[in-house]
């Protein structure tokens, strides 16, 4: 969908036809305990650190305004589930601007080096591959690395993806260079004198494959062990119908993931299409910016970054952060039964400074869950984030 905004964009100057299809989305994750986690992060509000110092007494869950008594709490460096993180590098927006500089590869790396032994890493792109014929392009997907401990792996695949993208940015500079642009529609027109003729076609390889929308499975049958983290990098100019990401957003809820953003700086045409996006997007239904939602849903953070050094910030305030959450969890009794809406979590802390004030501490943490397909007599498991 974030390729039908950005032909908002084209429109206006060369006047292309993008078409893409429509995947679907995965059937309900099946749920199996009668539990609740809670994976909260906890920063400073002034220096914007990870606080880990606090005990079960801090913390306090609401569900739908009521209390839950906590029956299992623990924290980062005492019983921290092993993390399946996923790097999705999305070469196929301005983020392809920055990934393929060495320099920020190399803080990546070097972001993943904090990272615990038994925690694993893959690594994924995405990119525009040209076509066979002038200015046709096809959005494709590779998973570079599987999940695995092995950072000399890892670091190899980062390595891989960058070099791709300083080969591909050349081929791909009409969507990133109004300059480019404009000399890419203006040869169009001048071979192509047919003015019913899209002078730019970007389709969907058959095969191209949305992670996000795939990692509830994932989660549940090949990482049950694992907290599994989709750490998306782009410009966040995704968009996607109201309906459908609601649905997404619900079953990543249901089976834990978390996703976090890491959104680079909007080039001009980016930003053009972000403005038109913003505009049109209320009138055909559809929210834009849907990994940043997706995010906040799930608990997950959403970090800018506008420079190298940003971006090495970016990088490792997201990992630093998924290393220092708490596991918070509460028993569901046997008389709640299942319903078809959203229960609204809230995590509040009560903890004090030395002159027994309020500490300002911010707590990112998921913002609900749902107990659906069941009944009371069947076992309930859910993982909150």
């Amino acid at each position: 969908m974030r390729k039908k905004l950005l032909a908002l964009v084209l429109i206006l100057f060369c006047c292309p036809i993008l078409t893409l299809s429509q995947g679907s989305v995965e059937d309900t994750v099946r749920i199996n305990t009668r539990a609740v986690f809670v994976s909260a992060l906890v920063r400073d509000r002034k220096t914007g650190q990870p606080v880990t110092d606090l005990v079960r007494e801090d913390f306090e869950v609401l569900d739908n305004g009521s209390p839950r008594a906590l029956s299992y709490f623990s924290n980062e460096g005492t019983a921290r589930r092993p993390l399946a993180l996923v790097l999705v590098l999305n070469l196929s927006t301005g983020a392809i601007l920055y990934l393929e500089k060495s320099e920020v590869m190399g803080q990546i790396i070097s972001a993943l080096s904090k990272l615990q032994p038994e925690d694993e890493v893959a690594v994924m792109q995405t990119w525009y591959e040209p076509g066979p014929t002038p200015l046709s392009f096809q959005l494709r997907s590779k998973m570079v690395e599987g999940l695995t401990r092995d950072r000399a792996r890892t670091s190899a695949a980062l390595r891989g993806v960058q070099q791709f993208a300083k080969q591909n940015l050349p081929q791909v500079k009409i969507f990133f260079s109004m300059k480019s642009l404009f000399k890419a529609g203006l040869k169009a027109g001048l071979m192509n004198p047919d003015p019913q003729a899209a002078p730019i076609s970007i389709t969907m390889a058959p095969d191209f494959e949305n992670i996000i929308e795939r990692a509830p499975s994932m989660a549940a049958n090949e990482r049950p062990d694992s907290q599994l983290v989709i750490a998306n990098i782009s410009d966040d100019l995704e968009a996607d119908f109201r309906g459908r990401s609601s649905t997404i957003a619900r079953k990543l809820n249901t089976s834990g993931v978390i996703v976090s953003s890491i959104v680079v700086k909007r080039d001009f045409i980016g930003g053009a299409a972000n403005l038109l996006g913003e505009m049109l997007s209320p009138v055909m239904g559809m929210r834009m910016h849907t990994i940043s939602y997706f995010a906040r849903e799930t608990g997950g953070e959403a970090v800018t970054a506008d420079s190298p050094q940003k971006f090495s910030e970016a990088i490792s305030r997201i990992v630093g952060g998924l290393a220092a959450r708490y596991s918070l969890g509460f028993t569901l009794s046997e008389q709640e039964s299942a319903n078809a809406g959203m229960h609204r979590l809230e995590v509040r802390i009560k903890s004090t400074n030395a002159q027994n004030r309020k500490r300002k501490l911010a707590v990112t943490a998921r913002r609900g869950y749902y107990l659906t397909g069941a009944t009371p007599n069947q076992s309930i498991s859910q993982q909150a984030q």
